[in-house]
């Protein structure tokens, strides 16, 4: 396992209910344990893009441009500002 320490971070509330709730139901193992994995799994993606930038540059501008507007078609605006 690994080594842990404990932090304190500010979270809107509504956040903190899904994730109190969905622990009280089962369905995660524990709410630190899942916030853990998705800070985890976050610095994983941050190290990826970091390295692939540095492999083959930044996207050419209209590329992103053309992934936002498939990304708000399909999802919406909000799913890509949450991103």
């Amino acid at each position: 396992m690994a080594k842990t320490v404990k932090v304190t971070v500010s979270m809107p509330v509504d956040d903190v209910e899904r994730l109190k709730a969905l622990d009280a139901a089962g369905t995660i193992e524990s709410v630190s344990g899942y916030v853990a994995q998705a800070v985890h799994d976050r610095l994983d993606r941050q190290a990826w893009l970091q390295r692939w930038r540095a492999r083959v540059g930044d996207p050419h501008p209209e590329a992103g441009a053309w992934a936002d507007e498939v990304i708000d078609r399909h999802f919406g605006a909000a799913a890509r500002r949450a991103s």
